[in-house]
C-alpha cells in the first residue's frame, strides 16, 4: 500500500454483481487505489445486503481519473456523488 499523496485523487470504481449489474462509484481519497476499492465496497455493502445474492460483488475494477480539482482559494472540488472516507479529511 502506498503512502498519502500531496493532493487527493479521484477514482472510478466499478462493481460488477452476481446478477451482472454494473455499478460505478466515484471515490476521492488521499491514499491508493486499494483505499478507493475499500470505500466503494463499503458503500455497496451498506446499500445492498451483504449476504450472498444477486447484488453480491463478483468483481471490481478501478481507474484513477487524476487529481481532484482545486478552487482559486485552494480548496478541493468534490463532485456530486463523490464518496470519501471522512476520517481522511
Amino acid at each position: 500500500m502506498s503512502g498519502e499523496r500531496s493532493w487527493p485523487s479521484r477514482f472510478r470504481v466499478t462493481v460488477r454483481t452476481n446478477s451482472g449489474e454494473v455499478i460505478p462509484y466515484g471515490i476521492v481519497t488521499w491514499l491508493s487505489q486499494e483505499k478507493a476499492i475499500a470505500i466503494a465496497v463499503a458503500a455497496h455493502v451498506a446499500r445492498h445486503s451483504p449476504s450472498p445474492g444477486p447484488m453480491s460483488i463478483r468483481d471490481v475494477e478501478v481507474v484513477e481519473l487524476g487529481p481532484v480539482g482545486r478552487t482559486s482559494e485552494g480548496k478541493m472540488v468534490l463532485e456530486r456523488g463523490d464518496l470519501t472516507d471522512r476520517m481522511e479529511f
